[in-house]
């Protein structure tokens, strides 16, 4: 039998070992700009005196008010929808009844009632109060009215009176005080409504004022930009003005969502990444003011605006910035060039909902996109 010279069975063994290697280890790959590797890193604490740990608590607790901001936001919009309902339903009502007897005894189209002729309930449609003053919008009303719209004396009919027999209820319901009663009641009802209204939305605006406050007071220097962060032109509106809100950019796929868990994020994602091209147009979503251009930390090259139903919109880690602070901007106008600024692992789009402008405020960002009409 012939026996191998120990060169040779050396030889062999490398041959061997490379060959497993190459099986179990991974191979270099060429990242494509537009490879599924795009993920941002969640910035250090912004006040570097500021222990970590507790700028953690924070963040998880910020997270649970702006939930408990957009449960509130929902029951307030549900509660709008009914009063708008049930204005329209009374102003119907007491048409008819004055239809039928002018003296009926139903409020007059001349009393004052800003809650029916309005249109607004006294309630504010957007941020109220004073600026920051480093420039930044405080959503702080100054307080809503308790007034309510009032019903007649008359007592709201009862379930026996109005379900007597069928023949009797429509009787009443096509008779002059049948149909005042029904005008008096529907009233009584909108000022219940409003109430609840009142309230709801009260709850709404004081959850943001603390979470508003406590995030300005651990990053006390988000609105100062950095000295070398310089924008390039200043873009204008697109012609023609678009009609609706859009994505913030095109050309692209989406990659990690909103709460993706992972190791490029110290708790979780806050935003939705779009995976596109270095030099990608970025647009604005919708109208509104831009109220931060800033620079240097790990988000990079950032754009932030506010829109009128008092959100706030992140379009980070950009190559190129072409609008300014206090400009205000139409849906669709182009705000900058995407890019891999700040801890990025490569060219994206990072595009974040905030109830307020600062870290530790986002929502879900696709559907609020789709209560403003855009699906991706």
């Amino acid at each position: 039998m012939r026996r191998d010279h120990p060169r040779r069975l050396l030889s062999r063994a490398g041959v061997a070992l490379a060959a497993l290697l190459f099986a179990f280890l991974p191979s270099a790959t060429h990242a494509d700009s537009r490879a599924p590797v795009h993920g941002d890193s969640r910035p250090d604490a912004p006040d570097q005196g500021r222990p970590r740990e507790a700028f953690d608590r924070l963040l998880v607790s910020a997270a649970r008010q702006t939930a408990d901001y957009e449960k509130a936001r929902a029951r307030t919009d549900r509660l709008r929808n009914r009063v708008n309902r049930l204005r329209s339903e009374t102003k119907e009502a007491e048409a008819r009844a004055r239809t039928l007897a002018p003296d009926a005894g139903t409020a007059s189209p001349t009393d004052p009632d800003p809650d029916l002729d309005g249109g607004t309930d006294g309630l504010p449609t957007g941020d109220l109060g004073a600026d920051f003053p480093t420039g930044l919008p405080v959503d702080v009303p100054t307080g809503l009215p308790t007034a309510v719209p009032t019903a007649a004396p008359t007592a709201v009919p009862t379930t026996a009176s109005t379900t007597a027999s069928t023949t009797a209820s429509t009787t009443a319901s096509t008779t002059a005080p049948g149909v005042a009663a029904d005008a008096r009641a529907l009233r009584a009802e909108l000022g219940q409504a409003v109430t609840r209204l009142h309230a709801a939305e009260r709850r709404r605006t004081g959850i943001r004022r603390r979470l508003w406050r406590e995030l300005a007071a651990a990053q006390p220097g988000l609105a100062r930009p950095a000295a070398d962060c310089a924008p390039g032109r200043r873009s204008r509106s697109p012609h023609p003005a678009r009609s609706g809100w859009v994505a913030p950019t095109s050309d692209y796929w989406l990659s990690a969502g909103y709460a993706a868990p992972g190791g490029h994020w110290r708790h979780r994602h806050t935003g939705q990444d779009f995976a596109v091209p270095r030099g990608t147009p970025v647009h604005a979503v919708g109208p509104g003011t831009v109220v931060l251009v800033s620079c240097g930390d790990g988000f990079g090259n950032q754009v932030v605006l506010r829109h009128r139903d008092g959100y706030f919109t992140q379009y980070a880690h950009l190559s190129r910035i072409d609008v300014r602070p206090g400009q205000r901007v139409a849906a669709g106008q182009y705000l900058a060039a995407s890019g891999a600024t700040g801890n990025a692992t490569g060219p994206h789009l990072h595009f974040e909902v905030r109830v307020t402008p600062y870290l530790g405020s986002a929502v879900p960002p696709l559907p609020w996109l789709r209560r403003h009409g855009v699906r991706l």
